[in-house]
């Protein structure tokens, strides 16, 4: 059988829309949809990760975030906390706000799920997040619990998050007291380890493709932190595979929230 190829580029908000809605469908979430639990974790990638679990259309994404990283000012930054949304318990699929996963993580049991974001991948597959607060924020929170109980860690990141060092290595320089001079906030980088997940596996989880393979990253004139993948498999499967990476051209750019 003669394979298909297809190139697709992808901006970093059409990666983050393909990803939320590869997350829904997969069957470990599918499942705890019905009976157990699910903490969405605030972040940008997990912002529209939420909006596919809900299914809503009026959904202030900028606001489903704590660390941000932006183009002017203090770059390592944060959405102001007054303006943040309350995170997202699911319990047998209906959504529930809470004041801190702290408070709920007790409650988790064999195959629930934690899905938090990250802000860096290394080639090992491990995830590093950014920690400004001293007590590690959200991570903080519940990581004890989840490896002491061995719960799902499902982290949902784009390809543009590829970092050249090895995040344990990097991690080990890093820390709130070891930093000097910071563009925004000093941090730590705590390495997280779980079920990553990228537009490679997403792709591979809405479609029966044979093979996804990331062969660029970037671009200019707002095509920064674009990547490019290559879709092999069936022609009517890379077809629809293509199609629908087309119609996320459709999806509004992530507009941030921003002390005025």
């Amino acid at each position: 059988m003669t394979l298909t190829k297809a190139l697709i580029t992808l901006l970093p908000h059409e990666s983050k829309k393909l990803i939320g809605v590869g997350v829904t469908a997969l069957e470990m979430v599918k499942k705890k949809m019905k009976k157990g639990r699910i903490f969405v974790a605030r972040g940008t990638t997990n912002a529209y990760v939420l909006e596919e679990m809900v299914a809503i259309a009026e959904f202030d994404k900028s606001r489903y975030v704590a660390g941000q990283i932006l183009p002017v000012g203090e770059r390592l930054t944060s959405c102001p906390s007054d303006k943040r949304l309350a995170e997202i318990l699911f319990i047998d699929g209906k959504a529930q706000e809470i004041e801190s996963i702290a408070k709920e993580i007790d409650d988790f049991t064999k195959g629930d799920i934690v899905i938090k974001g990250a802000n860096a991948l290394d080639f090992d597959g491990v995830a590093g997040v950014l920690l400004a607060h001293p007590k590690g924020g959200t991570s903080g929170a519940f990581w004890g619990s989840l490896v002491a109980k061995g719960l799902r860690l499902l982290i949902p990141i784009g390809l543009e998050k590829l970092v050249a060092h090895s995040i344990l290595y990097s991690s080990a320089d890093m820390g709130i007291e070891e930093i000097d001079i910071s563009d925004g906030y000093k941090s730590g980088l705590f390495p997280l380890l779980g079920d990553v997940f990228t537009e490679i596996d997403a792709l591979e989880t809405l479609f029966e493709l044979d093979e996804v393979i990331h062969v660029a990253s970037g671009g200019v004139g707002g095509a920064e932190g674009a990547i490019t993948l290559l879709l092999i498999g069936d022609k009517d499967i890379v077809k629809k595979a293509y199609d629908f990476c087309q119609k996320l051209k459709s999806v509004e750019r992530f507009k941030p929230t921003v002390n005025k």
